[in-house]
């Protein structure tokens, strides 16, 4: 059964979201391509390949946010993050030494049943506790936005104070 992606999953932070959306969808067509109770080892290898290539991108990109953010619980998501890579990586060292067959077969189901687990972990359990530490720097964000504003509208309200002032100076003279 694939995993449909819901809002309720979103932490607020537009990168992160887009790649748990396309964690879902690969970790889906890692589903698919065991469907009908036949395995398509081509395509769980490549979808396989592709899905740690793009997991350690989005953990350094989670990581740099959770920098940026301050995020309290940096130290033991980063560790998680390796546990994580290290765990697929030998996945994925088992998977291509193992011969096609009944054992191979169990390891796409078993490597299945991690990787949904993991998802639902990571994301819901995980990185939904970075929430309220993005909806702080985002509204951080928006307020220093509007002291910008603030202070070119002052300082244009000055200059045009003082063009004014300078005319009615050199008209009077």
């Amino acid at each position: 059964m694939s995993i449909a992606w819901r809002e309720a999953m979103n932490t607020g932070d537009p990168t992160i979201d887009a790649d748990h959306r396309h964690l879902v969808d690969l970790i889906n067509a890692f589903e698919a391509a065991m469907s009908g109770g036949h395995i398509e080892h081509k395509r769980v290898a490549r979808v396989l390949l592709g899905l740690v290539e793009y997991t350690g991108e989005h953990f350094k990109r989670e990581e740099d946010i959770q920098l940026a953010i301050r995020y309290p619980y940096y130290d033991s998501h980063r560790r998680s993050h390796r546990d994580v890579l290290k765990k697929l990586s030998l996945i994925v060292g088992e998977y291509t030494k193992t011969a096609d067959g009944p054992d191979r077969d169990r390891m796409v189901r078993d490597l299945a049943g991690f990787l949904k687990e993991w998802l639902v972990d990571h994301i819901i359990q995980s990185d939904l506790r970075m929430r309220p530490y993005i909806q702080q720097m985002q509204a951080q964000k928006l307020l220093a936005e509007k002291h910008r504003r603030e202070a070119r509208a002052a300082a244009e309200k000055l200059a045009a104070e003082k063009a004014l002032a300078e005319k009615l100076a050199a008209d009077k003279l």
